[in-house]
């Protein structure tokens, strides 16, 4: 080991407790960056690798009924590789055990097992045998939440008959990685399940012998980036027999929230690391100033007895990345540990045949690279202050610094007001104005981390808020077997324990506005309505227009159209001609995309009478009702499925707000770290170079709690005003994210609590205190005496 080698270990040892807290900070960010391009590529591969284990379809289509020989005429549109016709119907389950009416999708799979477009992976049990035709293998969630086996047997509504099935396995699929009910946004393995039997058996049972009602296929690879042409043509082949809805994979609801979340994490991954890295390049900073200016006369020394400027730099360069490596290496590691555990959690929200973990040797080598790249920055100011000394200059004892007045002395009227402790902070803040700034990044960074993340639980509870307590205001929606008279209102009236009820009647439709196209649908309600009350981004109801439509913000965007503007629809069943109608309102919302009109004239526009969808239930509160009407509804021959506002304001909690909040826990901890870094190397640092100015406190009587009051005064100062400057920038942090990671189905709320800004404050005072404790101990363990000997 050379004499510079065993210098640079010494340097290291001597300010070991400053290089932790630097080695702390660069850590996490660098887990940080790995922690979410792991997980980014974990989902990525592992939804690819689905994708191709199962031969994800690239288009659905949906259609009344269509002879599956007519189907051929397909294979005549250029750009279609393979399709597959199947049987889908939305279907009513009935579990032996539970009182509730549960509800799912049935789907036709091949009596043999065959490669097929969106083919299932088997979790449990085996395919379909050739032992009996009423055979069904249940999507895996559904089966775990309910403790289905395979073996067990089960009862679906199927075609207005209660049918008894085998289950002889259980399975995953690629188009239901996210499992959704029909019209929500959250999944609900409870209470919504997948259903796969054999095609002639749902031939038979729903009377579709050679015929289908969904059509799911594959794509050339020339046209799959853009299959709209492709879709157009089908739509157009296909128009004879029915209204057919086309849907690309990038619109498939399922896929389209796997890639929300995975654009989600991809812009996280542009904000977190960066944050730490940079509070660390400045930290570092600070301290290889200190370390050159306390270092001139052995510099001088080097370079006298003809060590090469380049030497001495390559010494200095070394430090930096000696720390770089040990916050890379930690980082990377860290960073690995923690994807594979996020990874797994994700298994909450999405149901992969296999999530996968592994290393991705660019992320940990490039992790290292940058750990390495921003600590040589953070040394770079240091080592040119050394580079620049002539040997003759560093061999002398540094000039003492000139003592001018600060701006704040020549008040005189304020100054001469300021006890001689304050005074003595004021001029070390302005004195040192690099390590002064440092600190105010440092606090207004921390400040606004934890600000931005007590904003993102503010976001979660107004959307459960919102959707919950003033749009979803009954208790149970009843959705209904496709559209009926206005009796069955009066017949659900009847039910034990209903007090209110109300009709509403969707249409599902293609909008269209000259070259604009969105495919959705439009709710209608009556005027008086007190249980579906769509409300503007503020929370406010919406009057509901006599005529015309109204659409919020998001659907108005798509389509380039505002009130008072005309809009084409087309209805997909019904009657299937284009509608023109007024656009009446437009209004801002949070959820989705959505458009309202009153329900009579909205019958009225596709040809119906008093036609109804769905109904909205206000029921009495008690156990023993809802059981009866339970009961009752199993007994409801229009019912299709069941929905509580109250499981899925539950379920809604449990999957977000528990997460979030350790998210919160976690990120405010992560805050305080550049909280107490700053804190412990500036008044570490200070401390250092003020040894003769608190020796002579100290023979003046002062204690040493008094002493370190001063430079807690000075930590408090600079914290506080760097908290100050955060809350702003942590506002508008918020918003940027908000609108960044804003989707069709879900816009988050600009919602911030004033609880966030008190948060926010006491946290940075809070972790003031904390790194002022060792700085404390310093104080208290300082050989005051021996610093009174005056260096001649």
């Amino acid at each position: 080991m050379s004499v510079l080698d065993r210098k640079l270990s010494r340097d290291l040892y001597a300010v070991k407790g400053l290089l932790i807290a630097i080695v702390a900070i660069l850590t996490v960010g660098i887990a940080g960056f790995v922690l979410y391009l792991s997980l980014y590529f974990n989902l990525e591969l592992s939804l690819r690798s689905y994708y191709a284990q199962s031969r994800m379809a690239d288009f659905w289509i949906d259609i009344e009924k269509i002879p599956q020989l007519e189907l051929q005429r397909l294979r005549e549109i250029r750009g279609i590789s393979d399709f597959r016709p199947r049987i889908n119907f939305s279907v009513s389950v009935d579990l032996e055990g539970v009182e509730r009416p549960l509800s799912g999708e049935v789907i036709s799979l091949p009596a043999e097992p065959t490669p097929v477009i969106n083919n299932i992976v088997i979790r449990s049990g085996g395919y379909f045998t050739n032992l009996r035709s009423e055979e069904v293998i249940v999507s895996d969630a559904f089966a775990r939440a309910r403790g289905i086996k395979p073996g067990d047997t089960i009862h679906l509504l199927l075609n207005n008959r209660r049918q008894e099935l085998f289950v002889v396995g259980t399975a995953v699929s690629p188009e239901y990685v996210y499992t959704m009910s029909q019209g929500g946004i959250f999944p609900d393995a409870n209470n919504y399940g997948i259903f796969f039997v054999k095609q002639p058996f749902a031939e038979e049972v729903f009377d579709f012998q050679g015929a289908a009602n969904q059509v799911v296929g594959l794509l050339a690879p020339e046209v799959r980036e853009r299959p709209q042409r492709v879709l157009d043509q089908i739509e157009t082949v296909l128009a004879p027999y029915g209204k057919p809805t086309a849907t690309a994979l990038a619109k498939q609801p399922s896929n389209q929230m796997v890639v929300d979340q995975l654009e989600k994490i991809k812009i996280e991954s542009m904000i977190l690391p960066p944050i730490f890295m940079v509070v660390a390049i400045s930290i570092l900073n600070v301290l290889m100033m200190r370390i050159a200016e306390q270092q001139r006369m052995i510099v001088g020394t080097l370079k006298a007895i003809g060590v090469s400027n380049w030497t001495i730099f390559g010494h200095y360069l070394n430090f930096g990345v000696i720390i770089g490596l040990i916050g890379g290496i930690l980082g990377v590691g860290l960073g690995y540990w923690l994807a594979g555990i996020v990874t797994e959690m994700q298994a909450q929200f999405f149901e992969f045949p296999r999530l996968i973990n592994r290393p991705y040797p660019y992320i940990l080598g490039v992790g290292l690279l940058l750990s390495v790249l921003f600590s040589v920055l953070g040394t770079l100011r240091g080592v040119r202050a050394v580079m620049r000394l002539k040997p003759a200059e560093a061999m002398r004892p540094k000039p003492p610094v000139v003592g001018r007045r600060t701006f704040l002395e020549r008040g005189s009227f304020f100054w001469r007001r300021l006890d001689f402790r304050w005074q003595l902070v004021i001029r070390s803040i302005f004195r040192q104005r690099v390590r002064t700034a440092t600190g105010l990044f440092a606090a207004m960074t921390g400040a606004s981390l934890v600000f931005v993340t007590m904003h993102m639980m503010d976001s979660f509870q107004e959307i459960i808020t919102f959707q919950f307590d003033k749009m979803m205001l009954s208790d149970y929606e009843i959705s209904l077997k496709g559209e009926h008279d206005f009796s069955v209102v009066y017949e659900a009236q009847r039910l034990s324990g209903v007090d209110l009820v109300e009709p509403v009647f969707g249409v599902g439709c293609t909008f269209h506005n000259g070259l604009h196209k969105k495919k959705g649908g439009i709710t209608g309600i009556v005027p008086t309505a007190r249980l579906t009350v769509p409300r503007d981004a503020e929370g406010n109801p919406v009057p509901i227009p006599q005529t015309g439509v109204m659409l919020n913000r998001q659907l108005a965007n798509m389509l380039d159209v505002s009130a008072g503007d005309q809009l084409t629809i087309v209805p997909l069943k019904g009657e299937t001609r284009e509608i023109t109608i007024p656009v009446t309102r437009v209004y801002e919302s949070l959820m989705g995309i959505s458009a309202f009109a009153n329900l009579e004239y909205l019958n009225h526009l596709v040809g119906e009478e008093t036609s109804v969808t769905s109904l909205q239930l206000k029921v009495q509160p008690g156990e023993q009702a809802r059981q009866q009407l339970f009961r009752e509804l199993k007994q409801f021959p229009a019912l299709q499925g069941v929905g509580s506002a109250r499981e899925q304001k539950m379920l809604l909690e449990e999957l977000i707000l528990g997460p979030t909040i350790a998210v919160v826990a976690i990120m405010v901890l992560f805050a305080g770290l550049i909280f107490c870094g700053s804190v412990l190397t500036a008044s570490l640092i200070s401390l250092a170079e003020r040894q003769q100015e608190i020796a002579t406190l100290r023979v003046l009587g002062y204690t040493p709690h008094e002493v370190g009051a001063i430079f807690f005064r000075e930590s408090f100062l600079i914290n506080m005003l760097g908290t100050a400057i955060g809350l702003p920038l942590g506002y508008w942090l918020s918003y940027v994210i908000d609108e960044a990671s804003s989707t069709e189905m879900l816009r988050m709320p600009f919602v911030i609590e004033p609880r966030s800004f008190w948060i926010t404050i006491v946290t940075g005072v809070v972790f003031t205190f904390i790194a002022h404790f060792p700085v404390q101990w310093a104080v208290r363990k300082m050989d005051w005496q021996r610093a009174l000997n005056v260096k001649e």
